[in-house]
């Protein structure tokens, strides 16, 4: 299948996706994690519950990791599904609305597995942006060197200011640097803790106030949405509008993605057999919302063989759906015939 487009865009430089990179990969990124926690001084706001372990070097690794997950389930025993029985599906939402949206900035959405969701309102350009992370426990801070307390409506809120190590450096290695840093965290209701974060302009403990104010039970639906499903299936995780994984609940080894490939990554018809990984059958020629696609079996191992499919939005943009075996050719067209972007 398209993986290496996936992990290239997750990860620079990543392994040839082998059955044993797969697996060696979750595992570097799993350390990668564990030692970030490790070797961090942690300041644990107030509360009776447990927490989870969220500064910006995990979810890094985290959101890398979402998209091996992707491409490699874990490794447990027991033969996989062999059918599909497609259900109408509820697409995903973020929760929450900043109202108004400060001009000229646009919401991307990602979701990290364990319920951790992320929206960030930017200008796509690398300018000043901000974040609203959306968690079922309240984050854990790092390096933390002050707190005030402010309000949020009749909500409690605390500013949490300290110093984060982020990938930097003047070369194309990456070098831990210190950088300050300043969140608004709020439990927002029962188990939903909300933490607002900056950069340039929004990078301020008054305007974070004032976007956590704009807040409202608002949700809004995710650009990349899929209408029909498996019975029993759920969202794995979803990154940057681009990528959307469902996961067989029953059957964590296997997952559904959706993927919108940058322009330099769509591949050609003509060319789909000798770039995809495994190949079994030829290209076969299908309709999808009405358009043009292109459909191709994919052999190899249990967790490796299925479909790999090329289409068009009625728009021209290109998506990919990889399906795993247990669908039929038609369950494929079908399930694609129900992705929808609305960007």
């Amino acid at each position: 299948m398209n993986e290496i487009t996936l992990l290239r865009e997750a990860g620079p430089q990543a392994p040839p996706l082998t059955a044993a990179a797969r697996s060696a990969a979750r595992a570097a990124l799993l350390a990668e994690i564990e030692a970030s926690d490790s070797g961090r001084r942690r300041f644990r706001l107030p509360s009776p519950k447990a927490r989870w372990r969220i500064g910006l070097a995990v979810t890094t690794a985290a959101a890398a990791w979402t998209a091996a997950v992707v491409v490699g389930a874990p490794d447990e025993p027991g033969p996989p599904p062999t059918g599909v029985t497609l259900v109408a599906f509820e697409p995903p939402v973020f929760p929450l609305s900043v109202v108004p949206v400060p001009p000229g900035l646009t919401p991307t959405f990602s979701a990290d597995p364990g319920g951790i969701l992320q929206a960030r309102y930017g200008t796509g350009d690398g300018g000043s942006s901000f974040g609203i992370q959306v968690s079922p426990e309240e984050p854990e801070q790092y390096d933390v060197t002050g707190t005030d307390e402010v309000t949020i409506g009749d909500r409690e809120a605390e500013l949490v200011s300290g110093v984060d190590l982020v990938c930097g450096g003047p070369g194309p290695e990456c070098v831990d640097v210190e950088r300050p840093y300043v969140h608004l965290v709020v439990q927002w209701r029962d188990d939903l803790w909300v933490q607002v974060s900056g950069q340039g302009r929004y990078d301020d403990g008054d305007r974070l106030v004032a976007l956590a104010r704009a807040l409202v039970d608002e949700p809004q639906p995710v650009p990349l949405q899929v209408h029909l499903a498996p019975a029993g299936w759920s969202v794995l995780a979803y990154k940057d509008d681009r990528i959307l994984t469902l996961v067989d609940d029953a059957y964590e080894q296997q997952t559904l993605n959706v993927h919108l490939p940058l322009p330099e990554d769509v591949i050609p018809a003509d060319r789909l057999l000798s770039e995809l990984m495994g190949p079994v059958g030829p290209v076969i020629d299908v309709t999808v919302h009405d358009r043009p696609a292109h459909l191709v079996q994919i052999g190899g191992g249990p967790l490796d063989s299925g479909w790999f499919l090329q289409a068009q939005f009625p728009d021209g943009t290109t998506f990919v759906v990889q399906a795993p075996a247990a669908f039929t050719q038609d369950e494929v067209i079908r399930f694609a015939g129900e992705v929808t972007h609305s960007r």
